[in-house]
């Protein structure tokens, strides 16, 4: 049996700025809804003139309708490049914690996968998302 290859912190850096952005291309569109949906209640909105949607279908339709498939995808890259640091930090904090809690064995229990998880998203909230 051959030990797996350690992950490098650029490989793992690299591969969660991937899964960032991808992960944000494709749920942006129900992002985008779902905050149309909750600024359409606004005195602001309604002052504008702007549509009233009858629900989160309507509003997709009549994006996509008015303004193409492009309509879906405005503000992307703004989202695309937090994303994509959000989830680099978090893959790369991650492992790199992950790694030094092994044991001598080079095993790693479910507490200290927790542990892992738990430092990820502490470093993550407190260098990317609210520095």
């Amino acid at each position: 049996m051959t030990d797996k290859p350690k992950a490098s912190a650029t490989h793992s850096l690299i591969a969660g700025t991937i899964a960032g952005t991808v992960e944000g291309a494709v749920t942006y569109p129900t992002e985008l809804i779902k905050t149309k949906m909750q600024l359409q209640g606004s005195q602001q909105y309604i002052a504008q003139g702007g549509h009233v949607y009858k629900g989160p279908i309507d509003c997709a339709t009549t994006t996509f309708k008015t303004q193409g498939i492009r309509g879906l995808y405005r503000g992307l890259a703004p989202m695309l490049m937090g994303n994509a640091a959000k989830a680099g930090v978090r893959f790369l904090t991650y492992d790199t914690v992950k790694a030094q809690l092994r044991d001598a064995d080079g095993k790693l229990t479910m507490p200290r996968m927790m542990v892992a998880g738990l430092c990820a998203g502490v470093i993550e909230g407190g260098t990317v998302v609210a520095p």
